[in-house]
């Protein structure tokens, strides 16, 4: 997942040993580096700085997480999902069932166990102490932002999700220090997202990205970085995918921000139920 999450970021050469590892996991996982290297056309040297942007210590480090990886994948259930998590053409309705199911929970494990736990309270912290809160994304990712808007609402924050990068830039641009914002984009390299938050940056504002690609501009930007599992495709699953990753991460935003704010939260909470129950009772006139 950290390897798929980093792939726009890479160099050439790293690129090329990232396709040889993803093309055969468990074959790259018994080859030696040099191996390695001459079946990607790179140096042993290329192949340890690529560990090393992953955050590996080295070489040994890649063959055992691999390793891992393939004993994790032969646990799963009894459809086979494949190396690009891809459903095929010809997939019956309880494959495709299958194969979704599996995805979404794959998402959710996968996030979970990559996420930075020190990064998430800090910006929970940053969230419980905001004047105002922002959250600009686009395309498939408004569906989270208007989740996340939901929320942060339902705990009686002041929040406001824009899709519209016009809107967006005009919500930036009346930020403070006393401010958040957060930016939501798979590639990170969103122009609708990232001119908001580069807008919030220069009024000062606590900035954030929720991301598949720690190394991508829109995370180069920010004050905080959550990343989630990335295996978005060209097709079919990518989307439902990422969209469940990134729920995850704003779920977990969630259920921290609530046990930070405590009795706020509860307060805030059973005021939101009380005013949506009033309006929900059946046989309640309309004024």
């Amino acid at each position: 997942m950290r390897l798929r999450g980093r792939l726009p970021s890479l160099s050439p050469v790293e690129r090329a040993v990232a396709e040889r590892v993803l093309a055969d996991p468990a074959g790259a996982a018994s080859l030696s580096i040099g191996q390695l290297a001459a079946a990607a056309g790179v140096s042993d040297t290329s192949v340890t700085r690529f560990c090393r942007t992953l955050g590996l210590r080295g070489y040994p480090d890649l063959r055992l997480a691999l390793a891992a990886a393939q004993v994790a994948a032969e646990g799963e259930f009894a459809v086979r999902v494949g190396a690009d998590g891809d459903i095929a053409a010809d997939d019956d309705t309880r494959t495709v069932v299958a194969k979704v199911a599996r995805l979404s929970a794959r998402a959710a494990e996968d996030t979970a166990a990559q996420l930075d736990l020190a990064a998430l309270d800090a910006v929970v912290d940053a969230l419980a102490a905001a004047r105002r809160i922002e959250v600009c994304a686009a395309g498939a990712g408004a569906v989270v932002a208007a989740d996340l808007e939901y929320k942060l609402q339902h705990l009686g924050l002041v929040c406001a999700a824009r899709s519209d990068v016009h809107r967006a830039l005009m919500g930036a641009a009346h930020l403070t220090a006393a401010d958040v914002v957060v930016g939501i984009s798979y590639s990170g390299r969103t122009a609708e997202v990232r001119d908001p938050v580069d807008e919030a940056v220069r009024r000062g504002a606590t900035t954030v990205a929720l991301t598949s690609d720690p190394g991508s501009p829109l995370a180069a930007a920010v004050g905080h970085v959550l990343t989630f599992a990335g295996r978005e495709s060209d097709r079919r699953t990518g989307a439902t995918v990422s969209r469940t990753a990134q729920l995850t991460v704003v779920d977990c935003l969630y259920v921290r921000l609530a046990q930070r704010l405590d009795q706020r939260a509860a307060d805030a909470l059973d005021r939101t139920h009380r005013a949506v129950t009033r309006v929900r009772t059946p046989g309640r006139s309309g004024g």
